[in-house]
């Protein structure tokens, strides 16, 4: 079993944050944060994670000499390679290129997302997953698909659209860009707005439907999360303008 102690040791041998080993594992800091607090149980697939990430730091901790996971980590990661480092890791990335496929928070479950908020790593886990698009980078940030909801962002954005973002650490909130466009995380719902910064403990939540959906003020205390827009896919074209034939 991986005690939070020994989770903890983990990060604390490798240097890192709790939001760098996070974004190392492809997990959020609040799990990780609740983890090593044991406030939440290390599920197999973030075990997995963490036994990938290890391996990738220094395979030579899984000599079947060492216990560090708590069990004999030959019987679960690959023995270590004969050959030059760089050349195992890039086998190995070629090997781990599934992980950077990214879960997509569909309409259908939206509220499951909301609701497995203190879980919502392992509920991601086993959604339908989609590859990033070419030029993405997977490393160092947190992935995840949106799907819109309604029609509170038309014309920009419209039900069913797919929004790509990346998920934004709290530290960072204060970077937040005044009417850009971002994925809020709240205790009760998962809304797609434009925010403004209308003090340190406020922002003003902007549709761009204004006329149906009024702009509303948000404490910044009620926010779980907050995910940054960084690709759009459409889910069906945009209506042209009107056009006169002129030949």
């Amino acid at each position: 079993m991986l005690t939070p102690q020994k989770l903890l040791e983990i990060r604390e041998m490798q240097g890192l944050s709790q939001e760098e080993f996070a974004r190392s594992i492809n997990r959020t800091r609040e799990l990780v944060n609740k983890m090593e607090r044991g406030k939440s149980r290390v599920s197999a697939s973030t075990r997995k994670r963490i036994e990938n990430f290890l391996y990738s730091v220094n395979p030579s901790v899984f000599s079947h000499e060492v216990n560090i996971l708590g069990q004999h980590s030959r019987s679960s990661v690959p023995p270590v390679k004969t050959q030059p480092y760089h050349l195992e890791r890039r086998e190995q990335k070629k090997q781990d290129a599934p992980s950077y496929l990214v879960s997509i928070v569909g309409i259908k479950a939206q509220a499951g997302y909301v609701k497995n908020f203190e879980q919502v790593d392992e509920f991601v886990d086993n959604l339908e997953k989609y590859a990033l698009p070419p030029g993405v980078n997977p490393t160092g940030a947190v992935w995840r698909y949106f799907e819109v909801d309604g029609d509170s962002m038309e014309p920009t954005l419209n039900g069913g659209d797919l929004i790509l973002a990346s998920m934004m650490p709290q530290e960072d909130w204060s970077d937040v860009k005044d009417f850009a466009v971002y994925i809020i995380l709240l205790e009760d719902q998962l809304l797609v707005k434009r925010v403004f910064k209308k003090s340190a403990t406020q922002w003003v939540l902007i549709s761009d439907n204004d006329e149906a959906y009024p702009q509303k003020l948000l404490p910044v205390a009620s926010v779980k999360q907050v995910w940054t827009f960084r690709r759009h896919i459409r889910s069906r074209m945009p209506q042209p303008k009107e056009f006169k034939i002129a030949v």
